[in-house]
């Protein structure tokens, strides 16, 4: 790896990586996977993001009750998701409606926006109660990334200590063993781990007699 990678692992270390370790202390995924995933998915930038047509398209489909659920993610989690910032909220004429109405067309963008330094889904964020813009929070999104790796591990019988190509590819694409639309994603990730794992060993020892 060129570089410029290393200067990327070393911001993202001096930025996050207390975070980084923090999140990781409890789990079998090493820190420098974390590390390389966000990389990989934003060079470090915290305020990525990316609204996908498509998936705002879906979740349309299954509000509107043509379609049971988007993968997992029901109907009514979804309705229930939209409506909780207004939940006792006073009933108001017209322009009341207006506001609410509003505000769920922006909350359903939020859910098919990808947040973050790991670029989470924002509908991701139904499942742990929380809303989807705090996925652009490191202390949110990284105890998340875990938990989605996790998943993923299960489902699909992944070890999270050492099926790195795997986990990747599953971050990705949703698979393990499928095409990345880059094909160097996975080559990039393992060799940025690589790198910040050395970084996080530090520099090595002087011999004795050496230094001076």
């Amino acid at each position: 790896m060129s570089d410029a990678n290393t200067e990327l692992m070393q911001l993202i270390q001096t930025k996050w990586g207390a975070a980084i370790a923090a999140a990781c202390d409890k789990s079998s995924v090493p820190p420098a996977f974390l590390a390389a995933l966000i990389a990989n998915e934003t060079g470090g930038n915290p305020d990525a993001r990316r609204f996908e047509k498509g998936v705002l398209a879906s979740l349309w489909e299954v509000v509107q009750g043509r379609v049971p659920a988007y993968g997992s993610i029901l109907r009514d989690s979804i309705l229930a998701y939209l409506a909780a910032p207004f939940t006792g909220a006073p009933a108001s004429p017209l322009p009341g409606i207006r506001v609410v109405i509003a505000d769920a067309l922006q909350q359903l963008d939020g859910l098919a926006t990808s947040w973050g330094l790991t670029q989470v889904m924002g509908y991701e964020a139904i499942p742990f109660s929380i809303r989807a813009e705090t996925l652009a929070d490191p202390n949110v999104e990284f105890p998340i990334d875990l938990r989605m790796l996790a998943g993923f591990a299960v489902h699909y019988g992944l070890d999270m200590a050492k099926d790195f190509d795997e986990l990747f590819d599953c971050w990705n694409t949703g698979r393990p063993h499928s095409q990345t639309a880059d094909p160097q994603y996975i080559p990039n990730g393992l060799a940025r781990m690589a790198i910040y794992g050395q970084l996080a060993a530090g520099p090595p020892a002087e011999a004795p007699g050496e230094g001076g």
